[in-house]
């Protein structure tokens, strides 16, 4: 465990494209309001930082890849990515 490193791991998670995104669509219409009418699209999801204990940076985004599969994204309706800190 001494030899571990402690790397930052971004987690974008964001609806399915073919998943209605009612909350981005609210979005939308706000920003219309405000006279924002060259925004034509507007999608939300999440962003998490995860600081995590490892040996390697793929040990890192092994880690975060099975924390999003059981808890962080629901594989039914949204997809996630991962980037190292630096890497975004």
């Amino acid at each position: 465990m001494d030899d571990d490193s402690l790397f930052q791991v971004g987690v974008r998670v964001t609806l399915r494209p073919a998943v209605l995104d009612t909350q981005g669509q609210a979005i939308l219409r706000g920003l219309h309001a405000l006279e924002f009418a060259p925004i034509e699209d507007v999608r939300a999801g999440k962003f998490f930082r995860l600081a995590v204990r490892a040996s390697t940076a793929e040990e890192a985004l092994a880690t975060a890849t099975r924390a999003c599969e059981r808890l962080l994204a629901n594989p039914v309706i949204e997809t996630f990515d991962l980037a190292l800190d630096g890497d975004q």
